[in-house]
């Protein structure tokens, strides 16, 4: 995704970070608020996420964005076409299957915390994929199953590596077919 995010990178964890605080374990028992909790009512109350809105509306909805206003429209470009890759669920493209998680999992009787995390779409096709597990040990020093949605994401400079190859491909294409007799 670094064709979206360029320099600002940098800030890719920190989105993921807010992500993970907004659908953290329930800290109510603690005396605190927010996390899954908070989702749950959220989510009930005005409905938050759903199929066929787009998530960047959500995100947007909930400010888990930056103060930094080319951040901010960096990381609602990267969310918004998360619709043009693929998913590991049958049939729905990244965008859905991450709206489709979440409705599920916020109107479960025991919803899970969600886990945002980012994989490298590079190399096996598979990586191009948003991928959700539906219940994993994210946190190896928390004792809590998570959904665990994971971004495709390759630095900027595997992006421009990527156009340049693009490029070439086409050229000698188009060399190859004025040649041809």
């Amino acid at each position: 995704m670094g064709a979206y995010m360029q320099q600002h990178d940098i800030f890719i964890g920190s989105m993921l970070d807010e992500l993970n605080l907004r659908f953290a374990p329930s800290q109510s028992e603690y005396g605190g608020v927010g996390g899954l909790d908070e989702m749950v009512a959220l989510q009930q109350e005005f409905e938050i996420f759903k199929k066929g809105r787009p998530l960047k509306n959500s995100i947007a909805a909930l400010n888990l964005l930056s103060r930094n206003n080319d951040v901010k429209r960096r990381w609602l470009e990267l969310i918004g076409n998360l619709g043009r890759h693929p998913s590991n669920l049958q049939g729905m493209d990244g965008e859905q299957a991450i709206i489709t998680a979440l409705v599920d999992n916020l109107r479960a009787s025991k919803p899970l915390p969600v886990f945002f995390a980012s994989h490298s779409m590079l190399g096996e096709r598979d990586n191009k994929q948003v991928k959700i597990t539906p219940r994993a040990r994210a946190v190896h020093y928390i004792e809590q199953d998570y959904i665990v949605i994971s971004l495709p994401m390759q630095s900027v400079q595997a992006f421009e590596a990527y156009q340049q190859q693009r490029a070439a491909a086409k050229a000698q294409a188009a060399l190859e077919a004025a040649s041809a007799p």
